[in-house]
């Protein structure tokens, strides 16, 4: 809010200082020379406005690290989440999912905004369900950084190495959005259509087994020889992975 306010004091004394030399050349120069010099100042004036907000709202809002979860439901029905914070933000927005499965779209509501790092989420119900607890920056009213994430320590290790993976680039940059399987459900052929060349595709078993593995002809899978169930697909994209989940009829 302060940096808020800083920015908001600058552009209004800028406005008085324009307003100011404004009346200087109207009492002092000629009817022409007034008229352009306001046009040069208001010009100016525009663009100082529009570069201070502007740099203000695409400024970079770096994502938490070292997310760690203590689960405490057993104990007393809580769960600590702490995190290291990259850059100067003072609040966080905290987002819990229970039963999470991966591939499962992070929902652009319910999370709570905290200003303590750690935050204690309280009233969760002691189960072996797997709790995803998800936390990012507020740097500003409109400017949050990316998700990171982590697992309890019920979630399966798939789940862990999904979360984990996610959270070390994006999950603006890393959601299913930018990859497509179908048909899905299907029981032969699953198509795969992305933004980007596909380089390999690997197909995991909820167990974390490796089932397929394939380096060519990545856009079409030959999945009728699996069994029926649902299977975890990894697919890599130069330096991007992609998760996502199909099953197989």
């Amino acid at each position: 809010m302060f940096y808020l306010l800083q920015r908001y004091h600058f552009v209004s004394n800028v406005k008085l200082v324009f307003h100011k030399v404004c009346n200087f050349v109207h009492s002092n120069k000629s009817y022409i020379f007034e008229n352009q010099f306001i046009y040069s100042m208001r010009k100016i004036y525009f663009i100082l406005v529009v570069f201070c907000f502007g740099f203000m709202a695409s400024a970079h809002c770096p994502a938490p690290t070292n997310v760690i979860a203590v689960d405490n439901t057993l104990l007393n029905s809580s769960i600590e989440l702490s995190w290291t914070e990259n850059g100067t933000a003072s609040a966080w927005q905290v987002l819990i999912l229970p039963n999470f499965n991966v591939g499962t779209q992070i929902p652009s509501f319910g999370w709570v905004m905290t200003s303590t790092n750690p935050f204690t989420i309280v009233g969760v119900p002691p189960s072996t369900q797997c709790y995803a607890l998800f936390v990012r920056s507020a740097c500003s009213l409109s400017n949050v950084s990316p998700w990171s994430a982590v697992g309890t320590s019920v979630c399966s290790l798939l789940t862990i190495n999904y979360l984990a993976t996610l959270s070390n680039d994006s999950f603006e940059n890393n959601d299913t959005n930018r990859l497509t399987l179908f048909p899905n459900p299907t029981n032969n052929i699953l198509k795969l259509n992305s933004n980007s060349p596909i380089d390999k595709v690997i197909i995991s078993d909820f167990l974390c087994k490796v089932i397929l593995v394939q380096t060519q002809g990545t856009n079409e899978i030959n999945v009728e020889s699996l069994s029926k169930g649902i299977y975890i697909v990894e697919v890599i994209s130069g330096k991007d992975t992609f998760f996502s989940k199909f099953i197989k009829e």
